[in-house]
């Protein structure tokens, strides 16, 4: 159906945004000091869009319609839960790993000169920076690195706590259950007085109403909880919310508001999101422009890399938000991409 080819569009999405990720940092003039984790901090500011705690309430307003605003929300998402949350999970392990390293190899080059008379250290001293220097180079180099990438993927000590953190995400089991109650016979059958409209179902038990009240409390209580989070968020960081340089904070933003995008506009084509009418790729498109989830930074803050390029990634983006929405929208209108569908008014 057209929601797995919409769900299959950001799953490619985040596959080609990691690609150009790890190119990107490949071809920088300082790589042998760019890490595992700078490649994943790049990853982490053009795709990890926050398409649940935003993208639901935002795709509901410009919709009309809240059951297709949580629809296309929850559709973009779970390719991040089921894809890019592992995978980065996993890169931010090897990153640990990498810095382990080489504070354990700084650490061993360091006690024989302290064990050693004054006398040796001081003919050793240019003779000692040269190795350290030419080590350095080694261990940092990127077979080195891709060889650390490999022997960690095949490890079951690195996987297991992955798949852990994974598994003790609660928007996945909440996405899990919401599936086994919509794809089962159960809530069609027990859950929904009505089959069709002015039809009414016989075998609805009102006893369990409190079951749909529930579940409908919880998820309309999710966009405003998170965003008074990030309003806290925001507060609490103060001076540190935007410590990042004009000029990699406007390349970044191209890159999320304008690049990303654009990268959707051929998936959904490519996918054929427009195949019966334009909705799907016309939300989908708008779901691209959205900033990242303020979630990427505690994964940054977590693993101690690209706290400061995370924090203003979501400040900004979420500034720029709706601008940036309304001229997509704009141009759209105005290059008729994607206009073959009625919204709700």
């Amino acid at each position: 159906t057209f929601l797995w080819k919409y769900f299959g569009a950001f799953l490619v999405l985040r596959a080609i945004t990691l690609v150009f990720s790890f190119a990107s940092l490949l071809l920088h003039k300082d790589r042998r000091n760019v890490g595992i984790g700078d490649v994943t901090v790049r990853w982490l500011s053009l795709s990890w869009i926050s398409t649940i705690i935003l993208g639901v309430p935002i795709m509901t307003a410009v919709m009309g319609d809240p059951r297709k605003g949580t629809l296309y929300g929850l559709f973009a998402g779970m390719s991040s839960f089921v894809f890019q949350l592992p995978f980065m999970l996993f890169f931010l392990e090897c990153h640990k790993v990498e810095k382990q390293q080489k504070s354990e190899s700084a650490s061993n080059e360091a006690d024989p000169e302290e064990a050693a008379p004054e006398q040796a250290v001081e003919r050793k001293t240019v003779d000692s920076a040269d190795d350290a220097e030419e080590d350095e180079v080694a261990s940092d180099s990127p077979q080195n690195r891709w060889a650390l990438i490999s022997s960690l993927a095949t490890s079951k000590e690195m996987w297991k706590p992955i798949g852990l953190k994974v598994l003790h995400n609660p928007i996945l089991w909440g996405i899990f259950f919401g599936f086994v109650i919509s794809l089962t016979t159960f809530g069609k059958t027990y859950l929904r007085p009505m089959i069709v409209p002015g039809k009414k179902n016989e075998d609805y038990v009102e006893e369990l109403q409190w079951i749909v009240d529930a579940l409908s409390w919880l998820g309309n209580s999710v966009s405003p909880v998170s965003l008074f989070a990030m309003g806290v968020w925001m507060q609490e960081r103060g001076k540190k919310l935007v410590n990042v340089g004009f000029l990699q904070l406007s390349l970044f933003m191209l890159s999320k508001l304008v690049l990303v995008p654009l990268l959707m506009v051929g998936l959904a084509y490519a996918f054929g999101l427009n195949e019966v009418n334009d909705e799907p790729a016309w939300a989908a498109v708008l779901i691209a422009v959205l900033p990242i989830s303020m979630a990427s930074f505690s994964l940054g803050k977590q693993y101690s890399i690209g706290e400061d390029v995370l924090s203003a990634n979501v400040a900004v983006g979420t500034i720029l938000m709706l601008p940036a929405v309304i001229l997509w929208n704009l141009v759209m209108d105005e290059f008729g991409l994607f206009t073959n569908f009625v919204v709700k008014g």
